[in-house]
C-alpha cells in the first residue's frame, strides 16, 4: 500500500486552518475535528506544530468555567467534547497545552455528571451510558484524577450493561454493540 503522507498531511493541515462553509453543521464538534485532524497528522508523522498555539487557544475557549469542555464556545460541558479536547491537547505534547487543562474543574464536572447507578451522563441531565462512563474514566486516568470516589459503583454499572450474548450495550438491557463493547471493556480495564 502506497500512502502519500505529504498529500494527506497537506489535506489535514488545511482542515486545521479552517473548514469550508458546509461544515457549519458540525459547529458543536470542534474538539472532535481538532482531535481527528491532529491525531491523523501525528500518526502520519506530518505534524503541524506551527498551528499548536492556535489550536490550544481554540480549545481553551471551549473550556467551561464550571469544568469540562463544550463542543463550541459557550456550550455546556459534555463528556465526549471533553474527551476529544483533552486528547487533542495531549497530542500536541506542549507544556502550555497540558497546563491549560483545569483539572480541579474537570474533576468537579465529572462528579456532577456521575449517576447514582455508578455510570456517567454525557452532560447535565443527559443520557447515562457506557460511552459517557468510558470518556470520564479514560480522561480521569490520563490526567491522574481517577479516585475511588469518582469510580465508586462504576464497575458494577458497566457489568450491568453486559448482555446475555456476552457483549456490552450502551445501557443495562440494551443489545450488545461494538462501540459500546469497546467503551465498557476499556473502562473496566
Amino acid at each position: 500500500i502506497c500512502l502519500i503522507r505529504g498529500s494527506h498531511g497537506e489535506f489535514l493541515t488545511k482542515g486545521l486552518h479552517g473548514l469550508p462553509g458546509g461544515f457549519v453543521s458540525l459547529d458543536a464538534s470542534k474538539p472532535w475535528i481538532c482531535y481527528w485532524l491532529l491525531h491523523a497528522l501525528y500518526l502520519l508523522r506530518e505534524e503541524a506544530s506551527f498551528l499548536y498555539d492556535n489550536l490550544i487557544s481554540t480549545l481553551v475557549h471551549l473550556q467551561s468555567p464550571s469544568g469540562g469542555y463544550g463542543g463550541g464556545p459557550r456550550q455546556i460541558p459534555h463528556c465526549a467534547a471533553t474527551y476529544a479536547s483533552v486528547l487533542a491537547l495531549c497530542t500536541t505534547r506542549k507544556k502550555e497545552a497540558l497546563e491549560s487543562i483545569d483539572r480541579k474543574g474537570l474533576y468537579r464536572f465529572f462528579l456532577s455528571v456521575k449517576d447514582a447507578s455508578g455510570g456517567f451522563a454525557m452532560h447535565d441531565a443527559g443520557e447515562v451510558d457506557s460511552r459517557g462512563t468510558y470518556t470520564v474514566v479514560a480522561i480521569a486516568r490520563l490526567l491522574n484524577i481517577l479516585t475511588p470516589e469518582l469510580v465508586s459503583g462504576t464497575t458494577e454499572y458497566l457489568l450491568s450493561c453486559q448482555t446475555y450474548e456476552g457483549g456490552f450495550g450502551g445501557e443495562p438491557g440494551n443489545e450488545a454493540h461494538g462501540g459500546y463493547n469497546f467503551c465498557a471493556v476499556a473502562a473496566l480495564l
